[in-house]
């Protein structure tokens, strides 16, 4: 199956992430096959006279694996401009999965797992997190999650933040010494004292945003104090 035909499929079976709104500004969605393939043809024409190459308009499912689609939407901007326009889909969120950030505390201590991130090639201090589950709810998801990173259990899950394919948790943890998981790229996981959360994050010690967002929603709805 062509690139374009799977794009069509996948615009069958997800109608949502490819609605326009009608509103103002926004950006649109081009889904008719047919203009689709007469704008890419103006495009590739441009391209070419510029030099460039014509698969920068190639419109479709560019790659996928068991984790994501890769996908170049045909576009109008607010402008009147049509272009091509690439994003990732999220597969486990179209198949109804939910992610999951969790900020694991142990009294007054919190988890924090050294994690290696591929994309960027680097090393980061996060909360645990991972991608949905089909079949699992938001919270078994949660509690999979931290069996698997740290191998604690939660004694209690609280929702602190979220939506539909995200959802972000405090989780008071059973006693007891995490462990590093194989297969999982965790370097190690430190215990350091909630207040000292605030002072990582001044510092850019800790930068990942999913992170931080789980962090600062907790506080905010007074699940601990600095």
């Amino acid at each position: 199956m062509g690139i374009l035909n799977k794009y069509l499929t996948l615009i069958k079976e997800n109608p949502d992430m490819f609605r326009n709104s009608g509103d103002i500004g926004e950006i649109k969605i081009i889904t008719d096959e047919k203009r689709i393939l007469a704008e890419q043809k103006k495009i590739r024409a441009k391209l070419k006279k510029e030099g460039k190459p014509s698969c920068w308009i190639d419109i479709g499912v560019l790659a996928e694996d068991e984790w994501d689609y890769i996908v170049r939407d045909l576009v109008e901007f607010p402008d009147g401009r049509i272009g091509g326009f690439r994003r990732d889909l999220n597969r486990k969120n179209l198949e109804s999965g939910t992610g999951v950030v969790i900020m694991p505390v142990q009294g007054n201590r919190v988890l924090l797992l050294k994690h290696y991130r591929h994309e960027t090639r680097n090393w980061y201090w996060e909360f645990p997190r991972g991608y949905g589950t089909p079949g699992l709810s938001a919270e078994q998801n949660a509690i999979k999650e931290l069996s698997e990173e740290v191998g604690l259990l939660p004694r209690k899950l609280i929702p602190v933040f979220g939506r539909s394919d995200t959802m972000f948790f405090y989780a008071e943890m059973d006693d007891g010494e995490p462990q590093t998981q194989d297969g999982e790229a965790i370097q190690k996981i430190e215990l350091i004292d909630i207040k000292d959360v605030d002072e990582w994050i001044l510092n850019n010690k800790i930068t990942d945003w999913f992170t931080i967002i789980a962090f600062l929603m907790a506080q905010k709805r007074k699940y601990f104090s600095l």
